[in-house]
């Protein structure tokens, strides 16, 4: 069942209060993918307010890892946002339709992220059906692909602070004693990355995008 979050709630002292501050991501991925499960992801477009409960996420150690962008250090105009410091978003297009998003993690330089695959929507959900096209609840944000869509993600997001009241990560109290792992979805090219456990997700959320 869907939860819901009045914008009347969400004030600033709220989101004060709750913000994931910047040391938060300058952490390992590994660390921040399992550890903002159940947490905010709140985004302010003009009078509009758009969160959702992150349900679903990936890691991405960078370098070494054959599954990243940043694999053996590449470095290109697509892929620079990855060697910023913790606590910006990445934003890449694919299928030439798709925008995917992430957030950079760890230290400047050392290019981690972590994938958002899935979100729950928990407010704005009227303005989210508009941008997805759909009334379909099921459907509105449970997958990569879906919630941008439904949170009008696109290329202007990429290198953008998520560490500000219009755009953040709102840390939620409580243990999460449904946290399973998993492999990561389609990095079927990565000899060595398609092995790793390192998707994590909410296992009795109905949002998340495969079991």
């Amino acid at each position: 069942m869907v939860q819901s979050l009045s914008e009347k709630k969400i004030t600033s002292e709220y989101i004060a209060a709750r913000m994931r501050k910047k040391t938060f991501f300058a952490r390992d991925c590994r660390y921040v993918a399992e550890h903002i499960l159940g947490d905010i992801l709140l985004i302010k477009k003009g009078r509009s307010v758009l969160a959702g409960k992150i349900v679903e996420t990936e890691a991405y150690p960078g370098k070494e890892d054959d599954a990243s962008h940043a694999f053996k250090g590449k470095n290109t105009k697509r892929t620079s946002t990855l060697y910023s410091q913790g606590g910006v978003a990445y934003v890449y297009f694919i299928y030439g339709k798709y925008w995917c998003f992430n957030i950079v993690t760890g230290k400047k330089g050392d290019p981690q992220s972590v994938f958002i695959r899935a979100l729950e929507p928990v407010c704005g959900m009227e303005k989210m059906k508009k941008l997805r096209g759909t009334g379909d609840m099921g459907k509105l944000t449970c997958g990569p692909c879906r919630w941008t869509q439904a949170f009008a993600i696109d290329r202007t997001w990429s290198g953008r602070p998520l560490t500000s009241f219009s755009a953040c990560i709102l840390k939620q109290a409580g243990k999460k004693n449904n946290l399973a792992r998993g492999q990561r979805i389609g990095v079927d090219y990565a000899e060595q990355g398609r092995e790793e456990f390192l998707r994590f997700y909410l296992k009795d959320n109905p949002f998340v995008s495969k079991k």
